[in-house]
């Protein structure tokens, strides 16, 4: 169905006159009927992928087959023509997916009247989708009335309203809870035994590491290695580099990659020695500078002892995490200020959406009070209306009823202009659409802000540029333009141009959701740094609850309506880890 045969993929900066090579010799077979995973970090060439499977780009060398059609050698126009009949695509950019000015239950409706689907069927159809979706609720909201865990599930409704052969998901699930993740895994499990459908999804999200029979692990541009390990903990690979597997592939160059917990453990230099067993059944490979080959074959000769009681009594048990593994977590101190002055007052918030002739409460008399330099995490379910909060507290959105005061300002009674004016100078807001400008690279887009401010020392300064973005990895991309970057480098470049900024208080939506498990640790500790260094007053709405640290301050809302408000314990976390990740955590 899918043959990639050391696909090569080589882009190049007109202005640095620097070649990059975003796939460098990646082998890939996915036959008729499967269902799998590619799973790696922030550029390690996974929307490239999708782009050239999509036809969307053209490879600089190699073979890519799909259908048995040899795609890359297709029109532009027989290209066009191929996905319309053949695939459905899950765009990692939500607004490439969906009409904003549409209604959900309308846009799923779009694939089927170009398919000519009779009405009574199509309206069957979609609504079977949107049940299935868990987009009931807000089925007449518009799309730009709703959240982006909510916006991402519409997409891949659309995708399949296609009833396409094959369905590429690019980072399908990143604004989703653990919750409404099963329920797209199983989705797709459903969609690939009922139709038959072939499924690839490409992600940085570990949850589909166990989710199909086969997951692919991807890095520096190559397939480094097969996840086959069912029984290892999530968490794990949460608190790990998400790499760390004991299984590689070899591809069609004979290149194999050395899994990186291996080559720590073994210390290797620059040489590494084979050997054959006996049996021509399998061989060794080896650090010479630690072992010599007669203890090596001295080794081998014992293979049958290998299997040991502690291997036997793991078989069914619970799975268990050691202590050690989430101690860099519950050692992330955050010192919260105590005596701080409040700079956020949040009364008796009411905000809904109408749903054709009914109304869609997506926030219940809300109310909090936010201290300066704290941070605070909103917490909850996708749809739980962290989003409409976070556009509420932003003046974008405006409530049914009740106020918000940020530093005596009221954001909701005053006029647009003076809402706008105060946003620029005191908010910095960090949305799940990344509102970069694309007709400027990120190093001019970080300026910008700046043009507009009165203190003329901070709008001449330029040397803490190069700082930020080097903290947030993207200063390999600062002279390109934000369309060529992927959702995650959209992420991070927004949050440098946020940082940029030095406002007082950042509220940031979902800002790790298409980032892997390493990069966004590293983002909650630079945001950390920040409120710590300038007394910045951060809000940060996310549904994993692994980014949370001993001293922020939890609010968790559900159904639109506050149900927890806490400090965070070292204690406390290590429960609410538990309960998030379903494991149980050894004292050892």
């Amino acid at each position: 169905m899918i043959i990639c045969k050391d696909l090569v993929k080589i882009y190049w900066d007109p202005i640095t006159d620097v070649k990059v090579s975003a796939l460098r010799g990646l082998d890939l077979f996915i036959r008729e009927g499967d269902v799998a995973s590619i799973i790696g970090p922030s550029g390690a060439g996974k929307t490239t992928l999708v782009k050239i499977l999509s036809g969307l780009e053209k490879p600089s060398g190699g073979s890519l087959f799909i259908d048995e059609v040899n795609i890359a050698e297709l029109t532009e126009k027989q290209m066009k023509q191929f996905r319309y009949e053949r695939m459905g695509i899950v765009n990692q950019f939500v607004h490439q997916n969906l009409l904003s000015n549409m209604t959900l239950e309308k846009n799923i409706l779009i694939p089927m009247k170009m398919r000519y689907v009779h009405r009574e069927r199509a309206l069957k159809e979609t609504d079977e989708l949107i049940k299935m979706l868990n987009l009931n609720k807000i089925r007449t909201n518009p799309v730009t009335k709703v959240s982006g865990g909510e916006a991402v599930r519409t997409s891949i409704g659309v995708a399949l309203a296609k009833h396409p052969r094959i369905l590429l998901a690019d980072e399908p699930t990143g604004m989703l809870d653990t919750s409404n993740t099963n329920d797209i895994i199983e989705t797709f499990r459903d969609l690939n035994t009922d139709l038959g459908t072939t499924i690839l999804v490409v992600t940085h999200d570990l949850r589909f590491r166990n989710a199909f029979q086969n997951s692919f692990i991807i890095r520096d541009g190559r397939l480094v290695g097969v996840n086959l390990d069912q029984d290892r903990s999530e968490l794990e690979f949460i608190l790990r580099p998400q790499e760390s597997t004991l299984q590689s592939v070899i591809d069609s160059s004979q290149f194999i990659r050395i899994p990186d917990e291996l080559f720590s453990i073994h210390d290797f230099k620059h040489m590494v020695e084979f050997d054959i067993h006996s049996s021509k059944k399998f061989s060794t490979l080896f650090n010479p500078d630690a072992t010599t080959k007669e203890e090596v074959l001295d080794l081998m000769k014992k293979t049958d002892e290998f299997e040991t009681e502690e291997e036997e009594k793991e078989e069914g048990a619970k799975k268990k995490v050691s202590f050690s593994e989430i101690r860099p977590v519950l050692e992330q101190d955050f010192a919260y200020p105590k005596d701080e002055k409040e700079i956020i007052e949040v009364k008796s918030l009411f905000k809904s959406y109408p749903a054709g002739r009914l109304v869609n409460e997506v926030l219940k008399d809300l109310s909090f009070t936010v201290n300066e330099g704290d941070f605070v995490v909103i917490s909850g379910k996708s749809g739980a209306g962290k989003t409409t909060l976070m556009n509420t507290l932003g003046g974008i959105e405006t409530p049914d009823s009740g106020d918000i005061k940020i530093k005596d300002f009221d954001i909701i009674d005053e006029s647009k202009r003076k809402i706008s004016s105060f946003r620029f100078h005191e908010v910095a807001m960090i949305s799940q659409t990344n509102n970069l400008f694309d007709q400027y690279t990120i190093r001019e887009n970080m300026i910008i802000p700046r043009l507009f401010i009165k203190d003329r020392a901070f709008k001449r300064r330029r040397e803490d540029i190069p700082r930020i973005v080097q903290d947030v990895e993207i200063d390999h991309k600062i002279r390109s333009y934000a369309t060529e970057l992927s959702a995650g480098e959209r992420q991070r470049a927004a949050l440098a141009i946020a940082l940029a900024r030095r406002a007082p208080i950042i509220l940031a939506d979902e800002p790790t959701a298409n980032l892997d498990s390493r990069l966004a640790r590293n983002i909650v500790t630079l945001l950390m740094e920040t409120a710590q260094r300038y007394k910045t007053t951060i809000i940060m709405s996310t549904h994993d609850l692994s980014l949370v640290r001993p001293g922020f301050r939890l609010i968790r809302l559900q159904d639109g309506r506050k149900i927890d408000d806490f400090r965070v314990t070292k204690e406390g976390l290590r429960g609410i880890i538990e309960d998030y990740l379903g494991v149980e955590i050894a004292d050892n």
